[in-house]
């Protein structure tokens, strides 16, 4: 849907060649570790899916217009994650990163089956960077996030290495 599993299977194509010790080191004090940023994926994920649900529940149509959402894997745009979404040490390994990326996934795509685009279109609420996001955009936005975040992961490993 949206491209968000093609997205996500770049992630786990990228992850399947580390181990854990690759994914839990830091290239310094202030960076994230790769475990980390995929348990940032996972947070966004669920609080996204969360904000889907009461968009849906008790949501006020609104309209909005489309917004480069792939502009998201842009880099040099810097934006700190809301305290929601950081890591909080969850994951010790990547089997443990990917069981979470697992269950985040099964509940957006739970939320969003049988949802015709009309409908996802029809609500919507706010992103930090964006403004107002219609629901179809949101889930497009989280295979975008996770791209960005693929990069940064590439980019740790090879500071790691």
């Amino acid at each position: 849907m949206y491209g968000i599993e093609e997205k996500r299977n770049e992630v786990l194509t990228f992850i399947d060649g580390l181990n854990d010790e690759e994914a839990k080191k830091k290239p310094d004090s202030s960076s994230w570790s790769i475990l980390e940023v995929l348990e940032h994926l996972n947070l966004m994920e669920q609080l996204v899916g969360y904000q889907i649900g009461e968009a849906l529940k008790d949501g006020t149509p609104k309209d909005v217009n489309e917004k480069p959402l792939h502009k998201t894997t842009n880099r040099e745009y810097k934006v700190d994650a809301p305290e929601a979404v950081k890591p909080k040490g969850e994951f010790q390994s990547l089997e443990e990163a990917r069981d979470g990326l697992e269950k985040s996934r099964e509940a957006t795509l739970f939320l969003t089956h049988n949802k015709d685009e009309d409908t996802l279109e029809l609500y919507a609420f706010p992103h930090p960077s964006f403004g107002d996001l219609n629901l179809k955009q949101w889930v497009e936005f989280i295979g975008w996030h996770e791209l960005r975040h693929l990069d940064q992961m590439k980019e740790i490993y090879q500071n790691i290495k």
